[in-house]
């Protein structure tokens, strides 16, 4: 167990990458890995940083690397699994593939909570984002109940929490078109 903190950054990067075809949070983009950006973005924001996956090559991170402690449950058993293993008040979520998100998205998370126990992006479309979210230690026992239950739904699990959506617009000032697009493919990374 990591000693209690106040905010801890979440790196997810256990997926299949079966798209990408190798392992999605080591492929290389603009001379970075793209979990290379993940942790950068939450650097400035975070009090420390876990990335959760079964995958050891990310210790040269030199940030814990969490193993899932169910298996094969998706983003919701990454995020439990971290949750488990480090106490926080705070936990901002990010996917490592997600290269184009700033840390001021993060901040004006923070900003925006209030007393909601999730808040999450949406993109310009509507798109629900809540693997670039902020979620409060309020959350576990939800998280665990459902992953117990065999519901590893993200979007599921929303209704489930009292949340706020937080709307990725032109009007912010470190927006842009690729702000929240994710890059799952080799043709996805080339559209970045």
């Amino acid at each position: 167990m990591i000693k209690d903190t106040n905010s801890i950054g979440i790196v997810l990067s256990g997926g299949k990458s079966s798209r990408m075809g190798t392992e999605k949070g080591l492929v290389k983009w603009q001379g970075k890995t793209l979990i290379e950006y993940s942790v950068n973005c939450l650097n400035a924001v975070c009090d420390d940083i876990v990335i959760s996956s079964n995958n050891k090559d990310y210790n040269y991170l030199n940030f814990p690397v969490i193993k899932d402690e169910i298996a094969n449950c998706g983003p919701i058993g990454g995020i439990y699994s971290c949750m488990k293993n480090v106490i926080a008040d705070y936990y901002l979520v990010i996917s490592c593939d997600v290269p184009n998100v700033p840390t001021e998205l993060f901040k004006d998370l923070l900003k925006n909570i209030g007393d909601a126990d999730l808040i999450y992006a949406v993109d310009s479309m509507g798109k629900k984002q809540p693997l670039v979210a902020i979620y409060k230690r309020s959350c576990f026992s939800t998280i665990e109940t459902e992953l117990l239950n065999g519901n590893y739904k993200m979007m599921k699990l929303l209704e489930k929490i009292k949340h706020k959506e937080y709307l990725v617009t032109r009007d912010l000032k470190y927006y842009h078109d690729n702000i929240l697009s994710n890059a799952n493919s080799p043709e996805d990374l080339g559209k970045l």
